[in-house]
């Protein structure tokens, strides 16, 4: 993916004025619609009549979370970097789904998934979880997208905010992948599966980052 990284500004996905809307989002629309899916798996779970105790409730729960880690690294690599030859259309998908943040990586508003998109991710996942573990897989989905909440928090945060000390490395990642190589460090509320998998970008050119950051930053400023 070869994007000419833009600080400010945002991109036009749609001439359909609806379409547009819905490709955008905040981070309190963001935060509620994710507690209220995942309030839901688990009310849902109990409804279609599950048994289970609060203890096996938090249990499959976390497993959920975990198994979305796996799932992140997975997606990223694999669907948001699908090459733009792949099929017909796949150019244009690719960059609705991911290539538009690497061309906006600040865009505050289509860094999380809008609330629309999110409740059609989560039927199919809920069906399949429910599928394969039964009534325990509304409370495994329930996790799954919390854990895809707190992905999207920390993805938030990392083009938001300066890194708290504790979690530069986290940032200082990612930062990497947009910068530097964006075939490498596809992980990015975890490095676990860039080490399992050998994608880790090397450390070494972590000051490039902060470097080719700041260069853009300042082209863009000239342009502005």
């Amino acid at each position: 993916m070869k994007t000419q990284i833009k600080i400010k500004g945002q991109a036009q996905l749609f001439k359909n004025p609806v379409l547009e809307f819905f490709t955008k989002t905040s981070l309190l629309e963001s935060t509620t619609s994710s507690a209220i899916i995942s309030a839901l798996c688990i009310w849902a779970g109990f409804l279609l009549g599950a048994q289970h105790t609060a203890t096996q409730v938090v249990l499959w729960f976390l497993g959920g979370m975990v198994a979305w880690s796996f799932f992140e690294y997975i997606l990223h690599r694999y669907l948001f970097h699908i090459a733009e030859n792949a099929f017909k259309g796949s150019k244009r998908m690719q960059y609705i789904l991911h290539g538009v943040h690497h061309e906006y990586p600040n865009d505050a508003q289509r860094t999380l998934l809008p609330t629309l998109p999110k409740i059609l991710f989560t039927i199919p996942f809920f069906g399949l979880y429910y599928l394969v573990f039964g009534k325990a897989g509304a409370f495994f989905a329930s996790g799954f997208m919390m854990g895809y909440y707190v992905y999207s928090l920390i993805h938030y945060s990392i083009h938001r905010y300066k890194a708290p000390k504790f979690f530069k490395p986290l940032w200082e990642h990612h930062h990497r992948h947009h910068h530097m190589d964006d075939e490498l460090g596809f992980g990015v509320s975890s490095t676990v599966w860039d080490w399992v998998f050998n994608t880790m970008p090397p450390r070494k050119v972590a000051q490039k980052v902060a470097e080719v950051r700041k260069t853009t930053e300042a082209h863009e400023a000239v342009d502005a």
